[in-house]
């Protein structure tokens, strides 16, 4: 009878214990796609400057780490079941870090592309608005705030002294977003927003 109750204290634990795995995997799993969806999305969002910037970069951080839990759990299953549905939340967690990643390597190469032309707000504006036309056909938009300023990137095409913006992530203060404009002397004029200053070309 003893060796009885022992045997059903052994089972009852042994399957708390597998509820706990399967708890925790379901959780790890949900963390994974969690942040994963936190870190591409804010890639398509304002890179920010200043006091806040270090915040951006804590779901993709998080995300690493969730990963690497995952890889260690799902490598040790996979040893002993030999099925690679078990893989399939440390691969989810790998294609966005792998996303996120590319998404840093396109930005700065955008950021380390060469200028061409710096088109900036004149004082005294109520924006404050800074464009770097790259060399590459992106632009690089900072937007200045009190404590920092966002970064924005899109495209530009550029013909003789006119520029026409192809797209753009922005979504800051501006109500009208330039769309068109071109240079003349040192000043940019756009055709639906304020007129600018040409610094360099």
């Amino acid at each position: 009878m003893v060796f009885i109750a022992i045997s059903h204290s052994e089972k009852s634990l042994i399957l708390c214990t597998e509820s706990m795995k399967i708890f925790f995997r379901i959780l790890l799993g949900f963390l994974i796609f969690f942040t994963g969806i936190k870190a591409v999305s804010s890639e398509f969002e304002a890179y920010t400057l200043g006091l806040f910037s270090e915040f951006q970069y804590f779901p993709f951080a998080f995300l690493i780490l969730f990963t690497i839990v995952s890889l260690i759990l799902d490598i040790s299953s996979f040893r002993v079941d030999k099925k690679l549905l078990q893989l399939s939340v440390s691969f989810a967690g790998i294609l966005f870090c792998s996303f996120v990643v590319f998404k840093i390597i396109q930005r700065n190469s955008i950021d380390n592309s060469k200028t061409i032309l710096i088109v900036s707000n004149k004082p005294g504006a109520s924006n404050v608005l800074t464009f770097e036309f790259k060399e590459n056909g992106h632009f690089r938009l900072t937007e200045y705030f009190s404590f920092g300023g966002h970064v924005y990137y899109g495209k530009y095409s550029k013909s003789g002294d006119s520029i026409k913006i192809i797209k753009s992530n922005y979504h800051g203060f501006l109500r009208n977003f330039p769309k068109k404009g071109f240079m003349k002397a040192d000043t940019f004029y756009w055709n639906n927003s304020d007129t600018m200053l040409l610094e360099k070309e």
